[in-house]
């Protein structure tokens, strides 16, 4: 028998004012590949793609530590070629190369894990223009449904090819999702009304907290240590790199970070404050934490 769904995740995450600092996809490279159709709730294996490019852009992605693939597309794209994207966000500094393919066979020639070693035969592919993906895929979250399509809209009509919609890349009750490469800044709660300011900033060099996840190449804990920190500073986050990041126990950890020449010392502390629902897909249920800084120390 079917599990009827009696919630609407994003609605109730909000309600329940579930925070969203320290919840960004944990990701250290994404990749991005330019599939337009109707996706699928399993996007990459309901496409139309030769099971044989399917199988060997699975296995790429596997080989490469802490990546993920999303799909993407841009209604009324009429450029020629296929895109793919792949965004290294741990790299010094973060780096984005845009493949134009001719068709899906030209990634069994692709070696994932060389363009993440950053070998040069890929420079003709490097990038300076920042890339943003907005998940729209609501067959896999109706959620995604609901917000992602306005946003992006939104988005599309102020910035142009520098926003993609794209599949799934983690939390569907923080609906619409906007992932920023190659920073790996991830923001949620976009709307029509309030998306462009987001990019806007993004593209300033700054970060919009109003909506900011954390970044995907740190754990929560220590996502949720850079964004508070770079507030209390009132200070440019962007400017902050974590050197370490050690558990410690009740669910603190101590973080230091570097900017600037100067380290940053803290403790951040996460603290369950109620369970929500992860999704409008199913039942499971599962923690909302806060955070906050119990030590800060300068040197």
């Amino acid at each position: 028998m079917a599990t009827v769904t009696t919630h609407v995740c994003s609605v109730e995450s909000l309600e329940l004012g579930e925070p969203l600092l320290g919840t960004a996809p944990r990701a250290d490279v994404w990749f991005g590949l330019e599939v337009p159709m109707s996706w699928g709730k399993k996007a990459l294996e309901d496409s139309d793609i030769d099971d044989e490019v399917k199988n060997h852009l699975n296995a790429q992605v596997m080989a490469v530590p802490e990546a993920r693939l999303v799909l993407i597309r841009q209604s009324g794209n009429l450029r020629d070629g296929i895109s793919f994207f792949a965004g290294l966000s741990t790299a010094n500094p973060p780096t984005l190369y845009h493949f134009v393919l001719k068709d899906y066979s030209e990634l069994l020639n692709l070696n994932l894990a060389s363009i993440a070693a950053q070998d040069p035969e890929h420079n003709h592919a490097l990038t300076d223009k920042p890339t943003f993906f907005i998940c729209t895929n609501g067959r896999r979250d109706q959620c995604c449904a609901v917000h992602g399509p306005g946003a992006f809209r939104a988005l599309r009509e102020k910035f142009g090819d520098a926003v993609w919609e794209s599949t799934h890349h983690g939390g569907h009750r923080f609906a619409a999702n906007l992932l920023e490469l190659p920073s790996g800044l991830s923001y949620g709660r976009l709307r029509p009304d309030n998306a462009v300011a987001v990019v806007q900033d993004a593209l300033d060099g700054k970060i919009n907290f109003g909506h900011f996840r954390g970044r995907s190449s740190n754990d929560e804990a220590v996502q949720a240590a850079e964004g508070l920190l770079a507030q209390e500073l009132d200070a440019d986050a962007k400017a902050l790199r974590m050197v370490s990041g050690v558990p410690l126990d009740d669910g603190r950890w101590r973080v230091r970070f570097a900017q600037n020449g100067r380290t940053h010392d803290v403790v951040v502390h996460g603290e369950e404050i109620g369970q929500t629902h992860q999704s409008c897909g199913d039942e499971k249920m599962g923690p909302m934490l806060k955070y906050s800084l119990s030590e800060v120390n300068q040197a």
